[in-house]
C-alpha cells in the first residue's frame, strides 16, 4: 500500500469520494494520491478526465493533467479541455488545448506536437537534411499526417513535388482542423497527400527519383514497426537519386536507445554512409531527439545553404547537430561517419 502526504480537508474529502474502490487510482491537486492493494497499470496512470474530480475554483490547480508516459517517467501538460478524442483504424486519437503549450496532439496517449514548439521537431527534420543538397526538386514525406514538415519544405523554391504518405486520414482531418498553421501546406499545388501505408508506397514509387526522403513517423511499433526494418531500408535506398539522402526521426538516445541501435544497424546493412543528428523538442521524451540520416554517396563538403525563414533552425546549427555527444556515439559501434 502506498500512502502520499496529507492532502488538505478539501482534498480528503474528494479522495474519500473517489476511493470507494481501493484498487482504483485518485489524482488530486495535480498529484497522485494513491491507496491500491497492486500497482497500478499504465492505463491507469494515464491521467484523463476519467481520474479526476473538478476542484474549487478557487483551487490554483483546478484542471486535469494529459500525461505521456515512457518507462518510469512522465510529461504531464495541464488542459483546459479535451477538444476531441476518436479511435480510428490504426490508434487513438486526442486533442487538448493545453495551458501553457496550445492545442496538443496525441496519438496513442503519445504526444506527437503541441502549437508552441513544433517548429522545433519540424524544422529540424527538414532543414538539417536539405542543408546537403543545392537544389532539391522531389521529396518524400513518409506519415507527416499534421503537415509541418511540408510546409517546412514549401520554403525551398527549387523544391516542384511532395509527396506525403499518411497511413491514417484521422491525422491529417483533425490536424487541418485543429492544427491550420501546420496543415495548410496541404493548400499547396506542390503537395499530393496520399492516404496508404508506406510500406505499400514504397514498393511501387518511381525508383531513383526522390532527392529526400524523410520518415516523419510515429514511433517503429505496431503497423510502423517496419520502417526501421533493413526491407524498408533497402527500398527507400532504391527511390533516392544518386545525390539523395534519407532522414528519419529515431526517438529519444535517452528513453529509446533499443530503437535507434536497432534503426543504425539495419540502415548501416542498407546504406555505406550514415549518421547521426540531434536536435532538442522541448515537449519530447528527455527533450533531447535524433534524427538519422543516411546516403548511397559520402555527404563530405557537402554544405548548402538556402535563405529560409525560420523560428529554430540557422546554419550554425548544423555542425552543432551533427556532433553526437560520446555518450550516444560510444554506444553504436555501427554508426558510420557521413
Amino acid at each position: 500500500m502506498v500512502d502520499f502526504v496529507p492532502q488538505p480537508p478539501c482534498v480528503k474529502k474528494k479522495q474519500r469520494e473517489m476511493q470507494t474502490n481501493s484498487n482504483r487510482l485518485g489524482l488530486l491537486r495535480g498529484a497522485l494520491a494513491l491507496k491500491v492493494n497492486t500497482p497500478p497499470t499504465s492505463s491507469e496512470l494515464r491521467l484523463c478526465s476519467t481520474r479526476i474530480l473538478p476542484y474549487d475554483k478557487f483551487n490554483p490547480m483546478n484542471g486535469l493533467f494529459y500525461s505521456e508516459l515512457y518507462g518510469n517517467t512522465a510529461l504531464s501538460l495541464k488542459a483546459k479541455t479535451l477538444l476531441h478524442s476518436e479511435q480510428s483504424q490504426y490508434q487513438k486519437l486526442e486533442i487538448i488545448d493545453s495551458y501553457d503549450w496550445g492545442k496538443v496532439l496525441f496519438l496513442d496517449e503519445k504526444l506527437m506536437i503541441t502549437e508552441k514548439d513544433e517548429f522545433f521537431y519540424h524544422e529540424s527534420i527538414t532543414h538539417l537534411p536539405l542543408s546537403f543538397l543545392a537544389k532539391p526538386k522531389k521529396v518524400l514525406v513518409i506519415g507527416g499526417g499534421d503537415g509541418g514538415t511540408a510546409r517546412e519544405l514549401l520554403k525551398y523554391p527549387s523544391i516542384e513535388k511532395i509527396e506525403v504518405v499518411e497511413i491514417d486520414e484521422a491525422v491529417v482531418r483533425l490536424s487541418q482542423k485543429y492544427f491550420p498553421e501546420c496543415a495548410c501546406s496541404f493548400d499547396s499545388p506542390r503537395v499530393q497527400l496520399f492516404t496508404e501505408d508506406a510500406l505499400q508506397f514504397v514498393q511501387s514509387a518511381e525508383q531513383g527519383s526522390y532527392d529526400a526522403i524523410l520518415s516523419d513517423s510515429t514511433d517503429p511499433v505496431g503497423f510502423a514497426a517496419g520502417l526501421i526494418e533493413c526491407d524498408f531500408y533497402n527500398q527507400v535506398r532504391s527511390l533516392l537519386t544518386p545525390e539523395g539522402l534519407f532522414c528519419a526521426q529515431s526517438g529519444s538516445p535517452l528513453s529509446q536507445f533499443e530503437e535507434l541501435a536497432t534503426a543504425t544497424k539495419n540502415l548501416g546493412a542498407s546504406f555505406p554512409f550514415q549518421g547521426l543528428a540531434w536536435s532538442i523538442v522541448p515537449t519530447y521524451p528527455g527533450a533531447l531527439w535524433s534524427f538519422s540520416l543516411a546516403s548511397k554517396l559520402s555527404l563530405a563538403n557537402r554544405h548548402f545553404q538556402h535563405p529560409l525563414k525560420t523560428k529554430f533552425w540557422g546554419p550554425a546549427h548544423r555542425e552543432a547537430m551533427l556532433t553526437v555527444p560520446s555518450f550516444i556515439s560510444e554506444k553504436l559501434p555501427n554508426l558510420v561517419s557521413l
